[in-house]
């Protein structure tokens, strides 16, 4: 059971046999629910239930010039998203510097299609790998 605090002396226990709905209207909010065929409604102004802002400031990490605070700490394998190792990293790199191997395809992005297929990643994760745009600490 859940229970709606209209004021410090009022409690509404509601449970979901109650069918609660909240709704805003106007500047109010409207709590309204069935029980025992008799349908409660209490309403509030809204200004008295919500904290007021005065002003709200949104602020991305940057990017740019300095990392991410703990962006170091989750490179490469460390990551908990990273799909590929360093050792798969260095054998892709290895296949990719083979002549014969990238000859081997039509265009780059049928290799790095294939690729990505082996590796079960995205053919433009296979792109930053070849071209060092990620995995810049790996070496072949």
């Amino acid at each position: 059971m859940t229970s709606f605090n209209f004021r410090p002396v009022q409690i509404l226990e509601l449970n979901s046999e109650d069918s609660p709905r909240i709704d805003v209207q106007e500047g109010t909010i409207i709590l309204t629910a069935e029980r025992n065929g008799e349908q409660i409604r209490i309403t509030a102004p809204l200004q008295n239930i919500l904290p007021q802002a005065t002003a709200t400031v949104v602020r991305r990490p940057s990017r740019l010039g300095k990392p991410v605070k703990g962006g170091e700490k989750r490179a490469g394998e460390l990551n908990g998203m990273a799909r590929l190792t360093t050792d798969k990293v260095r054998e892709m790199r290895l296949l990719l510097s083979n002549e014969k191997f990238v000859k081997s395809f039509a265009s780059s992005h049928e290799m790095y299609k294939k690729l990505a297929e082996t590796y079960n990643v995205h053919p433009g994760t296979v792109r930053n790998v070849a071209t060092f745009q990620s995995w810049k600490s790996v070496k072949v």
